[in-house]
């Protein structure tokens, strides 16, 4: 409602002598100060540290260089490629037999893990935000396999097996290929990886 001379009332009521209080609650319409915002990151930085220490990781980089393929087992070298958006949820990859299944790695982004295999055949499994996808593969002993783990929006994390022959994006003659692997690094899966999967 507004009074006889155009102004707000409320504005009339200062006008008329109502007390006026400066400060921060009291002028909504003046910008928050340095000091306000700094005690308030402050707050919000000692909030974070009060709950304690940060988790162990799961997935830690790994000191062993990729070795050649043991004469008795395949080798199985997962690559991830995917930038930190793309791979903003860990994809964890597990060996499935019947209805067990066992903890290989837990792969982030840019991150690369390497099995090894009895050869035969071998069903592997990824779980990820989005769900979980399958590959099924016969491997055999002193050979070494890539397998992308590919981002799908809203599907989770792929498992595309990279064919030794052809120029697709899923063989290893694939263009960027040279490229995925050398912008990836080795990690291997942690204690904290197996004692979160239990």
């Amino acid at each position: 409602m507004r009074a006889s001379d155009g102004t707000p009332r409320s504005s009339r009521r200062l006008e008329f002598g109502a007390p006026h209080v400066e400060g921060p609650r009291h002028a909504p319409d003046r910008p928050m100060n340095f000091r306000s915002l700094s005690t308030l990151a402050a707050l919000v930085v000692f909030a974070g540290c009060a709950s304690g220490p940060p988790p162990a990781p799961f997935f830690v980089e790994s000191a062993t260089p990729l070795a050649a393929p043991p004469a008795d087992k395949a080798q199985i070298v997962f690559v991830d490629p995917a930038n930190a958006i793309q791979g903003a949820f860990p994809a964890w990859l597990y060996e499935v037999n019947g209805k067990d299944r066992s903890l290989l790695a837990v792969m982030g982004p840019h991150s690369k893990s390497v099995q090894l295999v009895a050869p035969g055949h071998h069903m592997f499994a990824s779980d990820a935000p989005g769900g979980a996808h399958i590959l099924e593969a016969d491997v055999a002993a002193g050979k070494r396999y890539y397998v992308l783990v590919r981002f799908v929006y809203a599907h989770g994390m792929q498992l595309r097996p990279l064919r030794a022959t052809g120029t697709s994006e899923y063989s290893v003659n694939f263009k960027e290929f040279p490229e995925w692997l050398a912008s990836t690094t080795f990690f291997v899966k942690t204690p904290a990886a197996d004692d979160f999967n239990q």
